[in-house]
């Protein structure tokens, strides 16, 4: 799978990577997966390098099909 690395900013969180790279909160199965040794936190320090695997727009749920609550 093709990939490419991020170094986190101030603030940076998985919700708000997945939201910026897969366009919905799915993403952040996505992006926890391709960085199992990287610890779970809140917010991520910054520096953090994480891999952001690149995969096509058609693994992706359209949040336009989903319940307003669930987008």
């Amino acid at each position: 799978m093709t990939s490419f690395n991020y170094t986190t900013a101030d603030g940076d969180r998985f919700d708000l990577l997945a939201q910026r790279f897969y366009g919905g909160m799915q993403g952040i199965s996505i992006l926890a997966d391709a960085n199992q040794a990287v610890p779970i936190e809140a917010v991520f320090p910054v520096g953090t390098v994480l891999i952001v695997p690149i995969i096509e727009s058609t693994h992706i749920i359209d949040n336009k099909n989903l319940p307003p609550w669930k987008q």
